[in-house]
């Protein structure tokens, strides 16, 4: 069973069941970021991607012109994944800069390579500045 905890320091929480997109605000409160995984819940040790949403945090609109780096770390082992994730460009954009359709940002190359306490950071560099969400994910084993 995998759980699916939200929390921030200074800044609002949210929990979102599993079978609604993980959602939290960036910490200095620029962006809202939603998060989704395919496959649903990511496999143990096996190559999954990440759809990141980027709204902006005051009247929601998305975010379709940011540059966006996923990643994931264990902070209690102290280290990230065994792979190097990927930031795909959306389709059609053979060159950067790239526009974003509705605000979707696609990483692929994840890997939880153990169970335990990952976190799921996601780095925005977007109009109204950089921000980062960092978001706990507890993988069961």
């Amino acid at each position: 069973m995998i759980l699916l905890l939200l929390s921030l320091a200074c800044a609002t929480s949210d929990t979102a069941p599993q079978d609604e997109p993980a959602g939290a605000l960036t910490q200095r409160g620029l962006y809202r970021v939603e998060l989704a995984f395919t496959p649903e819940p990511p496999p143990l040790s096996r190559l999954f991607e990440v759809q990141a949403t980027v709204r902006d945090a005051r009247g929601g609109a998305p975010v379709t012109d940011a540059v966006v780096a996923i990643d994931a770390q264990m902070p209690d082992h102290g280290h990230g994944m065994s792979t190097q994730p990927v930031n795909e460009p959306p389709p059609g954009c053979a060159e950067a800069p790239c526009t974003h359709p509705d605000g979707v940002y696609r990483t692929t190359g994840m890997k939880f390579h153990m169970p335990g306490r990952w976190t799921v950071s996601v780095d925005v560099q977007g109009p109204a500045g950089s921000d980062r969400a960092v978001i706990p994910y507890e993988m069961a084993p």
